[in-house]
């Protein structure tokens, strides 16, 4: 007699297929997440050593003899909001950092033909100015600047700029005759996001959200119990302030470019001041 299935048996080996299959998704889903937040925080983590070595790099320099010529070796200022060119707020919650510092610097352009090289910058960190943006900009959009203004001793007249990548002016010249005043010099940048070109020499990281920083004033006496870190959120808006530091600690949330991260990850890196 010839054996077949019966229509139970149908029923159940297709509900265990189904069962099967459903299991199957669910791990091939898992898997598939599994990967693109290892690579979102991957993106993260090259973002941070990024960051984190360049500022390391610029603070390694310390403050020159000369320091700023505006009383204190650091300036900084703290923004909360700004307009936006689409008329909407652009919430902020950020801060800005000007210094000098000693190093081997070159311009990421040439200038009559030259690259321009100097031992001696004004290095500038922070977020562009709302304006920047058409609209708000999504968290994994938003970038973090580093403007290096190179003091060129000789450099070439053309191209050269107080807040430009050169200034044909020694420190000790600065010094006795400032081009442009510390409110100024701490303006947020505009850029264009459209034109990576135009903002790259400024270009340190996109995805770069909340930058703020904390400071030890060089006169705090340390004692037991938690370091006394100040932020700079008592200065009008955009305001620059100048302190005289021995210590920063460095927060910022960074996201990857696209937006696996929701919340992103936020990191604390803390630089001691060589003053």
């Amino acid at each position: 007699m010839r054996k077949a299935f019966t229509l139970i048996e149908m029923v159940v080996s297709l509900g265990i297929l189904a069962v099967i299959l459903s299991f199957a998704g669910v791990i091939f889903r898992v898997s598939i997440d599994s990967q693109r937040m290892a690579m979102a925080n991957a993106e993260v983590m090259q973002k941070l050593r990024v960051i984190t070595e360049q500022l390391d790099a610029d603070f390694r320099g310390g403050a020159i003899p000369t320091r700023l010529p505006y009383g204190y070796p650091v300036h900084i200022s703290h923004s909360t909001q700004a307009p936006a060119a689409a008329g909407t707020p652009v919430q902020m919650d950020s801060d800005a950092i000007l210094l000098f510092t000693a190093g081997d610097f070159r311009s990421t352009e040439q200038y009559g033909g030259n690259t321009i090289a100097g031992n001696v910058a004004c290095v500038y960190y922070g977020q562009p100015d709302p304006n920047s943006y058409k609209q708000p900009p999504q968290p994994h959009e938003k970038v973090l600047l580093r403007r290096q203004t190179i003091l060129a001793i000789g450099g070439p007249a053309q191209g050269s700029d107080p807040l430009g990548e050169f200034f044909t002016r020694s420190p000790q010249e600065w010094l006795v005759n400032p081009p442009i005043d510390p409110n100024g010099w701490m303006r947020r940048p505009v850029i264009e996001p459209n034109n990576v070109k135009a903002s790259l020499p400024m270009f340190v990281a996109q995805g770069v959200d909340s930058f703020t920083l904390h400071y030890l004033d060089a006169s705090t006496q340390l004692r037991t119990g938690a370091i006394p870190w100040v932020r700079p959120t008592g200065a009008s808006s955009g305001v620059s302030a100048g302190i005289n530091p021995k210590a920063f600690k460095f927060t910022f949330t960074l996201y990857d470019s696209k937006g696996i991260l929701k919340k992103g990850r936020t990191f604390t890196h803390i630089v001691v001041w060589d003053n």
